[in-house]
């Protein structure tokens, strides 16, 4: 197929003359281009492989300029754009280390993370993060962790997660070296911090340190939803091509233009916009929270436990001392038209972006000032730390026949999927494991108390069928 370039010279030029010449489409998608009533004037723009609009698979023309420029906005020596998020990038780093390797991460790794570990078929040795009983918040892997765990048993890569969901970082450069080191490689769940070298303000990231990280475009840059990039690091021993062969295999060969053209767009927008007017505008919204009585915005203080810097355009606002919990606090928002990423059981979670109206910080504030006084005491019970003990792979518990069981009466089988406790995070269980009866005890008990479980549905959990010869 010819990919001369007919339309523009970038992806949204491209995209936006071939909407503007109206052609008669007999080609995909279906909807021809023609208005929805959800879609507006956007379908125009949604068009597949053409002479002229390059092909993700593999890019020459105008997706070749925009992956160009990733990569150089965040130092790497390639840069591939994903429209499946970072799942797909993490898919993608573990096909592309082989087979059968073992892969050190931490026991707070994003459940996409053991997907494709699972689905690659390599081993995983898990490290348990440190906790902060103050903030009920999960540390950090740290180097020492790793470098400790790497002498005793040698792996092929450490997969870690930093940022986290609350915006806290670990010591990326200082893993990276303790993994090269003992000749691992290093692999970065990066999602939500996209954003990171757009300001030097924000916590920094060691590109040249990194083999390969993914970032999710879509949560803090301005893209649409599921747009994400994969990044080769230029220390990587593994070649651009083989990484995108891999990427190829977990992608659909049909990606959505309108995806790749919103990537275009969220980084013009970083690169030109930029983050320092937002940053000084959200410290001084941090500044209006804590004023208000009985909220505390997480900074700072948190650092510690593996943990050496925390996302300020993350406000993670701590509610405990007004007597409610972060999902009454969470709904009482939400009624007056403030919607927040996320609460738990101690705070509320809000992510801001330079796409953030002013308005929308009044409003906050002024939700937030509202907000009722309860008479609730924290539960401040300490997270309970432990490892269970692991009697198969995460390919053959996660992949193979399973079935769900109270989980009090699964105590002695063997988990199907991660299961814990939020906050703070930190998985009881990841599968493999066997359910011990102290971890099932736990969790019921955290349940009852009112925290929330993830992998635990209706007081039930995913097990390893007794029939299938594990």
């Amino acid at each position: 197929m010819s990919r001369q370039r007919r339309y523009g010279r970038t992806l949204p030029e491209t995209l936006g003359e071939y909407a503007r010449r109206k052609p008669a489409r007999f080609h995909m998608p279906g909807h021809k281009g023609q208005d929805m009533p959800f879609g507006g004037r956007l379908a125009g723009w949604d068009i597949t492989e053409l002479d002229g609009t390059d092909d993700l698979a593999g890019p020459e023309g105008v997706i070749a300029l925009t992956e160009r420029g990733y990569a150089e906005a965040y130092g790497a020596r390639a840069s591939l754009l994903l429209v499946g998020g970072s799942t797909a990038g993490l898919n993608a780093m573990a096909l592309s280390l082989g087979e059968n390797k073992r892969v050190l991460l931490g026991r707070d790794c994003h459940k996409g993370a053991l997907a494709a570990l699972a689905l690659a078929g390599h081993d995983a040795q898990f490290l348990l993060p440190a906790y902060d009983e103050r903030d009920g918040i999960a540390g950090m892997i740290t180097p020492r962790q790793v470098h400790e765990a790497l002498s005793e048993r040698q792996a092929d890569a450490v997969l870690l997660t930093s940022p986290n969901y609350f915006g806290m970082c670990a010591d990326v450069e200082g893993i990276a070296n303790a993994a090269h080191s003992h000749g691992a490689l290093l692999l970065v769940d990066g999602a939500h911090g996209a954003h990171f070298p757009f300001s030097s303000r924000l916590p920094g990231f060691p590109s040249g340190k990194v083999d390969m990280w993914c970032v999710s475009a879509h949560k803090t840059l301005a893209a649409f939803t599921q747009s994400a990039v994969l990044h080769v690091g230029p220390c990587c021993p593994i070649g651009e091509e083989q990484v995108r062969r891999m990427r190829n295999m977990v992608q659909t060969s049909s990606p959505s233009y309108l995806l790749m053209v919103s990537l275009d767009r969220a980084l013009h927008l970083a690169r030109t916009v930029g983050f320092e007017k937002h940053l000084d505008r959200v410290e001084i919204l941090r500044q209006r929270i804590d004023r208000i009585n009985g909220l505390r915005v997480l900074g700072k203080e948190c650092l510690g436990h593996g943990i050496v810097a925390q996302d300020p355009t993350r406000l993670v606002i701590d509610v405990t001392e007004r007597g409610i919990d972060g999902r009454q606090a969470d709904g009482f928002l939400a009624e007056r038209g403030i919607v927040c990423e996320m609460s738990d059981i101690y705070r509320l979670v809000l992510i801001t972006t330079p796409q953030d109206p002013d308005e929308w910080y009044d409003r906050l504030i002024d939700g937030l000032t509202h907000l009722p006084y309860g008479t609730e005491q924290a539960i401040k019970e300490p997270a309970r730390q432990m490892e269970g003990l692991r009697v198969c792979s995460l390919r053959e518990a996660m992949l193979g026949p399973s079935e769900s069981l109270p989980l009090s009466s699964a105590v002695g089988r063997i988990a199907a999927c991660a299961a814990g406790v939020y906050p703070p995070g930190l998985a009881t269980l990841v599968p493999g494991e066997r359910i011990e009866g102290q971890a099932a005890d736990y969790l019921l008990r955290q349940r009852a108390l009112g925290f929330a479980l993830f992998g635990v549905t209706d007081g039930r959990i995913s097990c390893v069928r007794e029939d299938s010869g594990l």
